[in-house]
């Protein structure tokens, strides 16, 4: 799943909070899961469950304690001891006996000292609700948003930071939403900030887009990035292509301004091959591709072959 929390509020959150149009947000995340995940248990902390093949859900989770830390401060609360603020005196009391005999009877005595406050933070029991959309193929899109909303007028840097660790602690990925937007109006629409990346030694370009995506060396994502990745430059792209759509991750090649390959390299099994509008392709989502025409793009899944017809699909087009 990757990072467990944030300290901060992350730079490319930051970024899409500040250029909102709305005052008013929430914390959220559209994921895809196969299947085959979901039949697995993906998400079944949070409710969902494939069965008798349907995806069944609650509208609303309030997340268990064992989901981790954060879920559990969330219920019971988190004391912290503020250190950053003045000291104040505590007193406090105990009964004692008199000449250290209890058959001589007891007395208070009472001790005082200056200690540093402890506040009770959290424990306001979020919930996040759940939508899921129409399922096509082996892929299911759903909506987690954190139920409290948040507004660029008010300073709650604390508050946001505690909400997307939430949703990250459960989910694996946050992102944010204006709150007017419906979960059926996000769930039918995708955007993808696309920065094409100029094409260097391969290590550097493997060792670079690992560091964007948030791979480890130790990670097993890294063999397959590198894999995959690896065909692609083999073709001699123009200019490599790096995605982002919250925290979604996509990687890719340009070999011509209208002929562009890429997938999203935190989920799926297939690579697609734009060469017909591709930035309008792009916005939408895997369900929206497959149940259209079909037209503009190739999808070419990573089973036996697929590096060939990658090539053929490649080279047909570079050129026309």
């Amino acid at each position: 799943m990757g990072k467990k929390s944030f300290r901060k509020v992350p730079d490319g959150i930051q970024a899409k909070i500040d250029a909102l149009r709305g005052d008013s947000y929430q914390v959220g995340v559209r994921k895809a899961y196969s299947i085959q995940s979901l039949d697995e248990g993906a998400v079944e902390s949070l409710g969902v469950q494939f069965r008798n093949g349907e995806v069944h859900s609650l509208e609303t989770v309030l997340p268990s304690a064992e989901n981790g830390r954060f879920s559990r401060w969330n219920l019971v609360g988190k004391m912290v001891r503020r250190s950053d603020l003045p000291k104040v005196e505590r007193t406090w009391s105990v009964e004692t006996p008199n000449f250290g005999d209890w058959g001589k009877g007891s007395h208070t005595t009472t001790f005082s000292r200056f200690v540093y406050p402890v506040e009770v933070l959290h424990g306001q029991q979020i919930t996040i609700s759940v939508a899921i959309a129409q399922d096509f193929s082996d892929e299911i899109s759903i909506v987690f948003r954190v139920n409290r909303i948040f507004h660029r007028s008010v300073e709650e840097v604390r508050e946001l930071v505690f909400a997307l660790s939430l949703l990250q602690e459960n989910v694996g990925s946050v992102d944010v939403v204006e709150s007017e937007v419906s979960n059926s109006e996000w769930l039918s629409s995708v955007s993808v900030a696309w920065e094409f990346l100029p094409v260097g030694a391969r290590d550097g370009v493997l060792s670079d887009l690992s560091r964007r995506i948030g791979i480890a060396n130790s990670d097993s994502r890294r063999t397959m990035l590198e894999e995959r990745m690896g065909v692609l430059l083999d073709l001699s792209p123009s200019e490599l292509i790096y995605g982002t759509s919250g925290f979604q991750r996509y990687v890719g090649a340009r070999f011509a301004p209208n002929l562009v390959a890429f997938e999203n390299v935190e989920y799926g099994n297939a690579l697609y091959v734009m060469f017909e509008q591709w930035e309008a392709l792009s916005r939408l989502t895997r369900l929206e591709l497959l149940a259209g025409p079909g037209r503009g793009f190739e999808r070419i899944v990573h089973s036996s072959g697929w590096e060939r017809r990658l090539r053929t699909a490649v080279l047909a087009r570079r050129d026309t």
